[in-house]
């Protein structure tokens, strides 16, 4: 999981990653600062290689927001903050 371009953002950020396998449990979830989950953006299947997404957050408040990828049991996090 690569740092999120432009951070801080508004509204729409870009969120890289590559995968070294093909995988059937990717899942990409935002977090609040208070850990509830507020969208999932990726989840299931997907081939190895670079893969790139958008977040569009203008439905949400400005703060701190956590980007967390688990892929075959391993967790990666970015902290990522909407400016509006």
């Amino acid at each position: 999981l690569k740092n999120p371009f432009p951070n801080p953002f508004n509204p729409i950020t870009r969120i890289d990653y590559s995968l070294p396998n093909d995988t059937d449990n990717l899942n990409i979830t935002i977090y609040d600062v208070r850990g509830r989950i507020i969208k999932e953006l990726e989840n299931g299947f997907k081939n190895k290689g670079n893969h790139s997404l958008n977040w569009n957050a203008s439905e949400y408040a400005s703060g701190i927001y956590f980007i967390n990828m688990t892929v075959d049991g391993y967790n990666f996090n970015r902290k990522i903050t909407l400016l509006k």
